[in-house]
């Protein structure tokens, strides 16, 4: 990343060119050296995490012809994430030759202020001209993400954003929900100085989803998973792959992975994996409520038949039993097929659950 998000406390680090070529060439050896032991076959790749798209279009396509050659499908669908900035337009090019189908912006708000209350570095005009570079070198599938409980973000400036969204005339919105994480600018500003933040209360927050939910849907957006609406075709085949408990392999540091029913992850530190990229087990995989947890973050919720062949029948028929509950609250939906979640569920998803 160029610099931290105020809200961000995900793993990330600043790089010049030296490091960028380094971090090249090791991910490169590594995507070989993986697929020689895995030999199995992958039809999504995604560059997530930070900002992936500072490796420069260059780069970045040495990276996707590494993973073609290694274990890439003909049809598979290639994910960049990027922020909206200037000068993106010969990278996105030279990224579209190379293959990738697919663009994740930052976008966060269209309201300038909220911008700037979590530091975000680029302006709603750095966006907008960001999505008509990207469809000028090719790009059919975009999606921007969108941020609900903002500093000084109401429900006229939630409008405002939603509407510059569908402005855009992108085929996927995600929208996330603001976490105050501990260590990160806003939570320690929340912690000294509650009331500068002036963050919408809980109920607001709420109403805001229900309200966004609705819009999108009236827009054509499909809302298939708790943050994600796409139109149709549209859903992003790779975070699916993750919400139906398939396997993947992440590379780079921080990355994990979920092979062969076991979970392993790389280090948070990015000289550790260029000299020696050893993964790390946590020790988990195959947990039966982990499957179901993420299932259910899917608006098509879990099959009934799937839920018995992770429980059992006795345990299946004690979980009903308390699903039935939660249908009854108008949190759920419980039939003789399936289980899942409504909207209102899924703002208590983690509680229910």
């Amino acid at each position: 990343c160029v610099s931290k998000c105020a809200y961000c406390d995900f793993y990330s680090a600043p790089a010049g060119h030296t490091m960028l070529d380094r971090y090249t060439d090791v991910l490169c050896r590594h995507i070989s050296e993986a697929a020689k032991k895995l030999n199995k076959k992958a039809d999504t790749l995604y560059f997530g995490g930070g900002t992936p798209s500072l490796l420069g279009g260059k780069r970045l396509s040495e990276l996707i012809s590494a993973a073609k050659s290694a274990f890439l499908t003909d049809d598979a669908e290639i994910t960049i994430e990027a922020n909206p900035a200037e000068h993106l337009y010969d990278d996105l090019l030279m990224l579209r030759a190379a293959g990738a189908d697919r663009l994740s912006l930052g976008v966060q708000s269209g309201v300038e202020s909220e911008l700037g209350a979590i530091s975000r570095r680029h302006t709603v005009s750095d966006a907008e001209r960001t999505i008509k570079d990207a469809k000028a070198a090719g790009f059919r599938n975009i999606s921007v993400d969108l941020m609900l409980g903002l500093p000084y973000q109401t429900m006229r400036s939630l409008e405002k954003s939603i509407e510059f969204a569908l402005s855009l005339d992108v085929q996927h919105i995600s929208c996330y929900i603001l976490k105050l994480e501990p260590g990160t600018p806003l939570y320690k500003l929340q912690k000294s100085s509650p009331a500068s933040l002036s963050l919408p209360d809980e109920d607001t927050v709420a109403d805001m989803y229900l309200y966004m939910s609705e819009v999108l849907r009236q827009n054509g957006f499909l809302h298939y998973e708790i943050s994600n609406f796409a139109k149709a075709g549209y859903s992003s085949r790779h975070n699916l792959k993750y919400w139906n408990d398939r396997e993947y392999l992440g590379l780079g540091p921080a990355a994990h992975s979920y092979l062969d029913g076991k979970r392993f992850y790389f280090e948070r530190d990015t000289e550790k994996y260029l000299s020696s990229p050893t993964p790390v087990s946590d020790g988990s995989g195959g947990d039966p409520a982990e499957a179901i947890m993420l299932r259910l973050r899917l608006s098509c919720g879990i099959d009934l038949p799937e839920l018995r062949r992770l429980l059992g029948s006795v345990d299946t028929a004690k979980f009903l039993a308390k699903a039935e509950r939660f249908s009854d609250a108008g949190l759920a939906v419980l039939d003789s097929a399936h289980f899942a979640l409504t909207e209102k569920g899924f703002l208590v998803s983690n509680a229910v659950i």
